[in-house]
């Protein structure tokens, strides 16, 4: 079981990707020190171990995902959407669980539609309840305002009840309450974001369980290796905007799972849920991967490198986003033949 899970870690954190930039070789080193914070054990493994524990049939889990930001995303990125989307539909056919996406105004149509394309109907929260299969639930969360974000993050728990949180490559703030891209500029320079950061607060008050899904260490969940990501990141100690401490997001999680694009972090998740359950077939195909990707970009997500809405994630392209897809079918069903 550790081994599979090593091999599985081991696939998505392979350095990929455009030319010479510094930030696609540190996720082996933030990975090292994600695993230490959970005893040197495989990320995907303890993260898929914690869901089954706690989340059963008909239970909620958040799932939450928002980079849309002006002038540079005004619709979000393509990398996290997949990854919500992957993560529904494992935990919704793997579990029988209700996934209940959460993200600002920018996200809601990509995450909604990615989802869409993942195989399982969305509907609002309040709604979703009343169907039992194929379904999830979403929540719009609006507010930028800090004493709102609070009283916001409050209700949707009470209503919610979530046995888990977890977020896929959401923009988080610095120890300054600053949001930062990858490049280390404030992305609220035109416009405040949704705080989506005080679900976790309240989910740390609560003692609700939460994971970070991560690539650069601007996303919430950095917090947990935030020393790590300072050393390594680039503008993470040192960032390019007048605040000056850094992109380094201050957030925690219970764990953190740096990939290197996020949404193979999630993917990566969902592999062990399949493997552990023994449900290969909740993890995505390439054909889900392909309408999962395309439905992102007609709702506006672009690629996070290239800026533009393009077949690709993170400047790599369909096939080699369909491909580590089938690499981690081929891991996870090897897996389960034995020897």
């Amino acid at each position: 079981m550790e081994n599979t899970a090593k091999n599985i870690d081991r696939l998505v954190t392979t350095g990929a990707g455009w030319g010479g930039r510094l930030d696609r070789w540190i996720v082996p080193a933030l990975y090292e020190s994600a695993s230490q914070k959970v005893n040197g054990k495989p990320v995907s493994l303890v993260a898929a171990q914690a869901i089954i524990e706690r989340v059963k049939e008909r239970d909620k889990i958040l799932i939450i995902d928002q980079f849309g930001y002006a002038p540079n995303m005004p619709y979000g990125e393509t990398d996290g959407p997949l990854g919500v989307a992957s993560l529904a539909r494992a935990v919704s056919f793997g579990i029988g669980a209700l996934p209940v996406l959460v993200t600002g105004p920018r996200d809601i149509d990509v995450v909604r539609y990615t989802t869409k394309a993942a195989g399982l109907n969305v509907l609002p929260s309040k709604e979703a309840g009343h169907y039992k299969k194929a379904i999830a639930g979403e929540i719009l969360f609006p507010c930028a305002d800090k004493d709102e974000s609070k009283k916001t993050a409050s209700r949707i728990i009470d209503e919610s009840k979530p046995k888990v949180i977890i977020s896929v490559e959401t923009v988080g703030p610095n120890r300054k309450g600053v949001k930062h891209s990858g490049a280390g500029y404030d992305v609220e320079a035109k416009d405040k974001l949704p705080r989506l950061e005080y679900l976790f607060y309240e989910a740390s008050e609560r003692g609700i369980f939460t994971i970070g899904i991560i690539d650069r260490g601007n996303e919430i969940g950095s917090g947990t290796i935030e020393e790590t990501i300072r050393n390594v990141t680039p503008y993470a100690n040192v960032c390019r905007c007048p605040c000056g401490d850094g992109g380094a997001c201050a957030v925690k999680t219970d764990i953190v799972f740096p990939a290197s694009i996020s949404n193979w972090g999630a993917y990566a998740v969902s592999a062990m849920l399949g493997y552990l359950l023994k449900k290969p077939d909740i993890l995505q195909d390439e054909d889900t991967e392909r309408r999962m990707l395309e439905a992102s970009i007609m709702a506006g997500a672009v690629d996070g490198i290239a800026e533009q809405p393009i077949m690709g994630v993170d400047s790599i392209g369909l096939k080699g986003q369909q491909s580590i897809v089938n690499l981690l079918h081929v891991i996870i069903e090897n897996g389960l033949k034995g020897t």
